[in-house]
């Protein structure tokens, strides 16, 4: 028997796929009738960067950078939202009121889809494909594994679709 969904977290990336990746979470979460949780996180290693660039190395300015950041996977994740909205869910406004939240943080991108998952009560961690070229694939641990192998919860992992190249 499958269990009951109530809450699921889609965890995106924001890259070009997203968009899709981000309609098959919404319908998903309508075919089972379960509130979806959209959570987008920045890598600690872009705000130390930018912190670097900038030259200054005070809290006030990395909390700045982290506010900006977030702000701005916030504003992408509406836009997305939005447009998926206009494309394929006007007839049925329904299926975005699945949406619970947009959520962006900033951390170590496995272990905070992991945590946030498990703290919110999420039966189910969706995560979108990210295309990485072939060294990519093979040298680099990938998200999807790390998230895979940290967490309890049921993982699903949206292939990209047929015929497109990593």
């Amino acid at each position: 028997m499958t269990p009951k969904l109530h809450r699921m977290l889609y965890a995106t990336d924001l890259s070009a796929d997203a968009s899709d990746a981000m309609r098959y979470a919404v319908n998903y979460a309508n075919r089972h009738n379960a509130k979806l949780i959209i959570f987008h996180v920045i890598n600690q290693r872009s705000i130390t960067c930018a912190k670097i660039q900038s030259n200054f190395f005070d809290l006030d300015q990395e909390h700045k950078i982290r506010q900006k950041k977030i702000n701005a996977a916030l504003k992408r994740m509406e836009n997305l939202l939005q447009l998926i909205r206009k494309k394929e869910f006007n007839d049925h406004p329904e299926y975005i009121n699945k949406v619970e939240y947009l959520v962006a943080h900033c951390g170590r991108i496995a272990e905070q889809i992991v945590e946030k998952a498990d703290r919110w009560g999420c039966e189910l961690i969706i995560l979108g494909p990210h295309r990485k070229g072939l060294l990519g694939q093979t040298f680099l641990p990938g998200i999807s594994r790390k998230v895979i192998r940290k967490t309890n919860t049921s993982v699903h992992v949206i292939k990209l679709p047929e015929g497109e190249k990593p």
